[in-house]
């Protein structure tokens, strides 16, 4: 016996539907399980140790979703206190968790009492370990970074020392042809590029890539830009 078009149409429609999960076929989505294991990816670098932390009192309730994705909201990153979110699409939801994310690590701190103007050599610090992302922003973790820079500013004895405690030298022209190194966990990847605008040790810089695209790192200096989670 022939079926007509429509039969052959509306038999295709059911096999399709049929084929289609279900709700109750799709498993429940632990969405502290899967921020969790997120962030830690995306502070991972230089073999640090990462922990994170998501209360336990702000796991939502398990949902149920087809390919549920974290991420990190607009203005937010792997690093100190911070907001996770986990969206799916279908079914669409999306949920909000508070974060503290650890990143154990060395940095320096100044041996004694430092004086503004002063250069600084390898007696006037200490390599210190700890959570780097709970100190404040531009922290020195190298000796590099300091031998033989200049103080603008007095630091306290024992005090953390920080980019912005130094005269800025200049580590890239506007124009400079630098090579951008994007770290992450258990990988380097290298490609060059153009700065857009002049930048010294520790500063932001806009970079414009070979292929075209533009991103954003910290300016090093011999020409080198970092890129970091």
């Amino acid at each position: 016996m022939n079926r007509t078009p429509l039969a052959s149409l509306c038999l295709a429609g059911v096999a399709f539907v049929a084929a289609a999960p279900s709700l109750a076929q799709i498993p429940a989505t632990d969405a502290r399980a899967l921020a969790l294991e997120f962030l830690r990816k995306e502070a991972a670098a230089d073999g640090r140790t990462v922990t994170v932390e998501i209360p336990e009192r702000a796991k939502p309730a398990a949902r149920n979703c087809i390919a549920p994705e974290a991420f990190l909201p607009p203005g937010r990153r792997a690093w100190g206190k911070t907001t996770v979110g986990v969206r799916c699409h279908e079914p669409r939801w999306t949920v909000f968790m508070p974060a503290q994310v650890k990143v154990q690590g060395q940095y320096l701190v100044a041996a004694h009492p430092l004086a503004a103007g002063q250069t600084l050599s390898s007696g006037d610090w200490q390599v210190a370990q700890g959570d780097i992302a709970a100190l404040p922003a531009g922290i020195l973790e190298s000796p590099a970074q300091a031998d033989g820079r200049t103080l603008r500013r007095a630091v306290a004895g024992a005090s953390p020392l920080l980019a912005d405690q130094l005269l800025a030298t200049r580590a890239v022209d506007r124009g400079q042809k630098v090579r951008v190194i994007s770290r992450g966990a258990g990988f380097e990847v290298t490609n060059e590029g153009e700065a857009l605008a002049p930048a010294a040790d520790g500063q932001t810089v806009t970079v414009r890539l070979e292929g075209g695209r533009v991103v954003q790192g910290v300016a090093r200096p011999g020409g080198i830009v970092e890129i970091r989670p």
